[in-house]
């Protein structure tokens, strides 16, 4: 097992180095001038000119390229051209609100998820059956975008029941221990900023875990429906054992397995891919972070982020195979 995740660490190594070259190519690519952006249209050829010097942007591209790996190397991201700040300490100021989402999201979705999955394959073509599929192919479907606004418009704005966006109200604070609202307040014991941590949360924790919940559902039932035929089922069935324990001992269990592999990589889309989620909410994670800084074109961050965003994905699929490995016997052999 430690010689698999040893191989799998030194196989990031090269992935990393390519997505670096892609991210620091793209960015390049994209039509306007950072200078222009940051003084404005009113500026002149001389103000642009200064500033490309102070930014680095009038050297040419191979020795950016060196510069920022070297920087990396030393632990440095580079400076953001609108705020100045180190891109590092900025993200990592952020990532908190991100993780919180996202963890809390992929959780509510596997309580709904896989329960219903299950019920749907142990009652196929049943009317739940249908709705629930009916249910998830929309769940699957529909833009986060639209569901972002349909709650905001249903809850926020016509019941008046959630607030419509922002990580707490501002009439709220509370002291940053850990960058987790939610786990300051309680170290704290602030009631009142655990509440409304909380209340900011179900919006956007619904729209993303609305999808991985469909997506997981749909998954568990197909998963299920091929375990319910095989050979050992039928011979637990034929040992007089009780349905309850058929389904969950026998069935579950094996579409837990790859199941899990859905929920890893889900799970790394939402670091991610939380980009329009945090944008609509103004929540303020790393995404919406990342949706800023491709506006202003500010090049740091966007390096920054997307090298951040796919070392959490990469790692995140290390950790699913090595868990795989752990609870399957049969995996394990193999990684040896």
């Amino acid at each position: 097992m430690a010689s698999f995740i040893i191989r799998r660490l030194i196989a990031l190594i090269p992935v990393m180095c390519i997505v670096l070259v892609i991210v620091f190519s793209l960015v390049r690519i994209i039509p306007g001038d950072p200078a222009v952006t940051l003084l404005g249209p009113g500026a002149t050829q001389e103000q642009i000119d200064v500033l490309r010097a102070q930014l680095d942007l009038d050297q040419p591209v191979v020795l950016q390229f060196v510069n920022y790996v070297v920087g990396l190397f030393q632990g440095d991201m580079g400076f953001s051209l609108k705020s100045g700040e180190p891109v590092a300490r900025e993200i990592l100021s952020r990532l908190p609100a991100t993780i919180e989402l996202s963890v809390l999201a992929t959780i509510v979705a596997i309580i709904f998820g896989i329960p219903i999955g299950v019920l749907s394959a142990v009652r196929p073509n049943s009317v739940f059956d249908h709705i629930t599929r009916i249910v998830s192919l929309v769940g699957v479907s529909m833009p986060a975008f639209l569901l972002a606004l349909i709650l905001q418009l249903i809850f926020a704005t016509y019941l008046g029941w959630l607030p419509v966006s922002g990580r707490m109200s501002s009439f709220v604070t509370v002291e940053t221990i850990t960058g987790f609202a939610i786990l300051d307040g309680i170290i704290t014991g602030n009631p009142a900023a655990v509440w409304s941590a909380i209340q900011h949360l179900i919006l956007p924790t619904a729209v993303l875990a609305a999808f991985l919940a469909a997506t997981l559902g749909r998954f568990v039932r197909n998963t299920m429906l091929d375990v319910m035929g095989e050979d050992f089922m039928r011979t637990a069935k034929a040992k007089g054992l009780r349905r309850a324990d058929i389904v969950l001992t026998h069935g579950l269990r094996n579409s837990l397995l790859p199941a899990m592999t859905i929920i890893g990589l889900k799970f790394a889309e939402m670091l991610g891919g939380a980009i329009l989620t945090e944008t609509i909410f103004a929540w303020p994670g790393v995404g919406r972070y990342m949706f800023e800084a491709i506006k202003n074109r500010d090049y740091p961050v966007i390096q920054g982020t997307t090298l951040v965003f796919a070392l959490l994905f990469v790692l995140t699929s290390i950790i699913v195979d090595t868990l795989y490995g752990v609870l399957d016997p049969r995996v394990r052999k193999k990684m040896k």
